[in-house]
């Protein structure tokens, strides 16, 4: 029996936000008999940029569905007669404007007992024409604590004051996503936007907290959910979810399992807006091998505590903690060992003749008793201590592992990378991986594939690095960097001018330390010329993407690096407008460009503040704009979320409006 017989009449399109007068939901026909995707793992050359999503992370395949999956593409269609029968498929035109509409799909079982919703899946509006109104938000870090903390801090807390005045500090991240949703939402009512790009950390640790990943229904991705399509008790909160596409990609915190201590830094308080005293009043669940002592991780405890330091990268550790362990190393070692035996038989040493023989005897007992107790003591000491460390190691707040976005894949998105357009538009969405700093390079086998990196910033700090683009391809069947190659062939096949290119990512491809003031830096650069940003000068790949960056850049440019042998090589692919990502949590510019040897020229200025689509950048258009967004949830360096950046693209297919806003 074919198979499009079997999915007949069990596809359905309903509206994800109901009003008055809407439909029961919508069959979907099918035209034709539905196409195996056969060749899911293969990277090949894309005849649009649509085809990206024809290929399927090996993760999702293997880890997610099973390895018996098999995929299929269908091509269905709604049955409307006429113009109002589609008509009716839109919401009703506000301001002359018609806003988008949103429509879950959804699959019922023939036996009508059961059914499968895919929700925020569709998205209908009336026409495409060269225009396009979009914005980047970035960083998210959405968790269900997020909306626990305060209560309790507040049970500890009674006075009305202190209380007043702790909920008027606390930063809760969740609730500045739904501060940006009702803005979006007003946006798209009144026909000023058609979608929505998310660039990464969505959430801020996959689950709650250490233990449940058993439950995989209870996780944040849950959470993410409820907030994005209001459901949960986010009516009771006045949330009714986004009314228009949402496009999502992956950030590093998106890979971490476990939550990281509130307490864990200062940034961390600050992010709160709370105090170590008042964080301390919220407990999260967290390992500790004495309280699991049948766990198969207490096992793991000892092995790190005892005979297998030597697999522990000790350069990774604060100096404190690595005296502990380093002592520790010593005292399991046969000399350490004996050493500790023979300790208290040193008292014996230096007793005076002096002393009569009876309180010789004693004293040889006492010092050797305090001696033996205080050796005793201080093993006991050192091995608690490097019993918490190793703890820290195994379910530290950096542990990544790509079983994180096993709900990601399955409920909300099952790409790492894909494109799509928008009218005339493409738009590239990558993923950019993991912490570089992760659990699993602990290991000095494994530690030598990452560059040097600041284990300060690195563990504690705002802007880790990121495995973007990591050659070694552990969860993916091909490189990023050919996939993205393929994709730029793909977009400079279509023939439209005015198209624009953008790429979305969540670690930047360029980016400054916080003790470097920019600011400064484009002035004293200004006097001299343009303002391009010397290497000697300023560190600018710190927290960033940290592969094949320049093939990246000339990418983004339109050329093959590999092609770039001789001084005249014209544009091999169209260029990339605008790169957006986030990760840093600041709003920062930069844009670059190929001198005539070929050499990558950075700049920075306020690109988006000075913008004037009346009178261009006369580099407009030939030069990549490289930007990064401040937080949708967490606030840094002065900015006050949530934060996002509107692009409007009109009907000439010219950009007239790049801006970034925060919502007061």
């Amino acid at each position: 029996m074919p198979l499009k017989d079997d999915f007949m009449g069990t596809l359905y399109l309903r509206r994800s936000h109901k009003g008055d007068g809407d439909k029961k939901d919508i069959p979907l026909s099918m035209n034709d008999e539905p196409e195996e995707i056969i060749h899911w793992y293969q990277l090949s050359d894309f005849n649009t940029v649509d085809d990206t999503r024809e290929i399927i992370p090996s993760e999702f395949h293997y880890n997610v569905m099973g390895e018996n999956t098999r995929y299929w593409k269908i091509m269905v269609s709604i049955d409307c007669k006429s113009t109002e029968d589609y008509e009716t498929l839109l919401l009703p035109q506000k301001g002359g404007k018609c806003p988008p509409c949103l429509y879950d799909l959804v699959y019922r079982d023939r036996s009508e007992k059961w059914e499968r919703v895919n929700y925020h899946s569709v998205q209908f509006v009336k026409s495409f024409g060269e225009g396009c109104k979009f914005i980047q938000v970035t960083d998210l870090h959405v968790a269900t604590r997020n909306d626990e903390i305060l209560d309790e801090v507040l049970k500890v807390k009674h006075e009305k004051k202190c209380g007043d005045d702790i909920a008027k500090r606390y930063i809760n991240f969740n609730r500045n996503l739904r501060k940006f949703i009702q803005r979006a939402n007003s946006m798209a009512e009144e026909g000023n936007l058609d979608f929505v790009v998310i660039t990464g950390d969505l959430v801020d640790f996959a689950f709650h907290g250490w233990g449940d990943e058993i439950n995989l229904d209870e996780n944040n991705w849950k959470t993410f959910i409820n907030i994005i399509t209001g459901a949960g008790k986010e009516k009771e909160r006045n949330n009714p979810g986004i009314k228009i596409a949402v496009f999502t990609s992956t950030g590093n915190h998106d890979w971490r399992l476990h939550p990281y201590d509130p307490n864990l830094s200062k940034y961390n308080r600050d992010s709160f807006g709370l105090t170590e005293e008042e964080l301390k009043q919220y407990k999260y669940k967290s390992f500790d091998s004495s309280e699991y002592p049948e766990d198969k991780r207490v096992k793991l405890a000892e092995e790190i505590t005892s005979d297998t330091f030597n697999k522990l990268n000790l350069d990774v550790l604060k100096k404190t903690d690595k005296w502990k362990i380093q002592l520790e190393k010593f005292l399991a070692t046969a000399v350490g060992t004996w050493l500790v035996r023979i300790l208290p038989l040193l008292g014996l040493i230096g007793i005076g003749e002096k002393i009569n023989p009876i309180a010789n005897y004693v004293s040889h007992f006492a010092i050797a008793g305090i001696a033996g107790i205080a050796t005793w003591g201080i093993h006991k000491f050192i091995k608690y201590q490097t019993r918490k460390i190793a703890d820290f190691i195994i379910d530290n707040p950096l542990h990544a592992e790509a079983s994180a976005l096993h709900y990601y894949f399955r409920y909300i998105n099952p790409y790492l990378d894909y494109a799509f357009h928008y009218g005339k538009h493409c738009f590239i969405v990558m993923d950019t991986g993991s912490d570089v700093f992760i659990g699993q390079l602990l290991d000095k086998k494994e530690i030598k594939y990452v560059k040097k990196i600041s284990v300060k910033d690195n563990i504690l700090g705002g802007a880790p690095d990121s495995k973007a683009f990591d050659p070694e391809q552990v969860y993916y069947n091909w490189s990023q960097i050919v996939w993205l190659e393929k994709v730029m062939k793909a977009v400079s096949r279509k023939p439209d001018a005015h198209g624009k290119n953008f790429i979305f990512l969540h670690a930047p491809p360029i980016n400054s330390s916080d003790d470097v003031d920019m600011d400064t830096m484009r002035e004293i650069v200004r006097k001299e010329g343009p303002a391009w940003v010397p290497e000697e000068e300023c560190n600018l790949t710190y927290g960033t993407v940290n592969y094949y960056l320049s093939e990246f850049f000339y990418l983004c440019m339109g050329y093959r690096e590999g092609d770039l042998v001789k001084q005249d090589v014209d544009r091999k692919f169209k260029l990339i407008d605008i790169v957006f990502s986030g990760h840093a949590h600041r709003n920062i510019e930069f844009r670059i460009e190929k001198d005539k040897n070929h050499k990558i020229r950075i700049y920075h200025d306020r690109y988006s503040e000075n913008f004037n689509h009346d009178k261009p950048y006369a580099w407009w258009g030939q030069s990549p704009v490289i930007v990064q967004t401040a937080s949708c949830a967490v606030r840094r360096l002065g900015n006050q979320p949530p934060y996002y950046r509107l692009v409007v693209i009109n009907n000439g297919g010219q950009i007239t409006e790049f801006s970034h806003a925060n919502i007061p």
